[in-house]
């Protein structure tokens, strides 16, 4: 189910008309809600990858970048095609015993 464009500016019209003065403060909310939900999801994120490494550390797996890639790691496979061929496949388990 796609909108198109004719449906797109006769929501928008319908929105005008409907809301008028309230519209620039109901997208404003709407964007300080998504600001936040996406806030509160980077620092869930952020959590949960901090967590998995400590846990890697505490139990003495040394290769967590093969299995629980960081952004940092990402961001260096993508710059070179040399990275890329150097970086084991995730679906490889036999390193999760380290």
């Amino acid at each position: 189910m796609n909108i198109g464009t004719t449906e797109l500016i006769v929501i928008l019209i319908l929105a005008l008309f409907l809301y008028g003065k309230n519209l620039p403060e109901i997208t404003r909310a709407l964007g300080k809600g998504y600001r936040e939900f996406k806030k509160t999801f980077d620092g869930v994120k952020n959590d949960i990858q901090k967590q998995v490494t400590d846990i890697a550390k505490d139990t003495g797996i040394k290769d967590i970048d093969k299995i629980y890639p960081s952004e940092q790691t990402l961001v260096r496979a993508d710059a070179s095609p040399e990275a890329k061929e150097d970086k084991p496949s995730v679906k490889d388990n036999n390193n999760l015993a380290g």
